[in-house]
């Protein structure tokens, strides 16, 4: 009876430990769904952005965050032709993230206009064209956060007289969105 007993203590023992192990196994699983649900909100996140950005790009899986593109105030400080005369436009801009969360830096599309505002030519301007050398491009811009840019251009000609700026970031399922893109809906 004896032997019957230590026999039953060791096997409730076991399954008392299958059970804890199962339970532990189930909420890890439970918890790996939960963050894959949430995974582009939790890519904005300053502390899980680039762990998880990391671990869904090794699966072949890019993460499309929800940015506020709002949240960017870009001013246009000028442009000047180059006294050299070799055919070259220097734009320059203020970026700023007014928002409380960190955000990457933006595209910036630049438009150039005639006289009467209609488009001539535009570019996307990724980061590391107009970044200063001591932000790296693929940094955040921290709330408050405000750097200048400076971009170069052939000049178009005597036409184009101004000139828009816009932040932009990728859009989900490809292409390009924009803040002002937002306010035309």
């Amino acid at each position: 009876m004896a032997r019957k007993s230590a026999t039953t203590a060791v096997l409730a023992s076991v399954d008392a430990r299958a059970w804890g192990a199962g339970a532990a196994l189930a909420l890890l699983l439970l918890l790996a769904q939960i963050v894959n649900h949430n995974r582009d909100e939790l890519a904005a996140n300053p502390r899980f952005g680039r762990p998880l950005t990391a671990l869904y790009g090794s699966l072949g899986v890019q993460l499309m965050p929800h940015w506020d593109l709002r949240a960017y105030d870009v001013r246009q400080l000028g442009a000047s032709a180059d006294p050299r005369g070799n055919g070259l436009i220097t734009v320059r801009a203020s970026v700023k993230n007014a928002g409380r969360q960190a955000q990457p830096l933006p595209l910036l599309r630049v438009t150039l206009q005639d006289r009467f505002g209609n488009r001539i030519a535009a570019r996307d301007v990724a980061p590391h064209f107009y970044v200063p050398r001591t932000v790296p491009d693929s940094s955040y811009l921290a709330g408050g956060q405000r750097i200048d840019a400076e971009m170069g251009f052939v000049d178009p000609g005597a036409n184009a007289v101004g000139f828009e700026i816009d932040a932009c970031l990728p859009a989900r399922g490809g292409g390009v969105t924009c803040a002002n893109d937002l306010t035309a809906r």
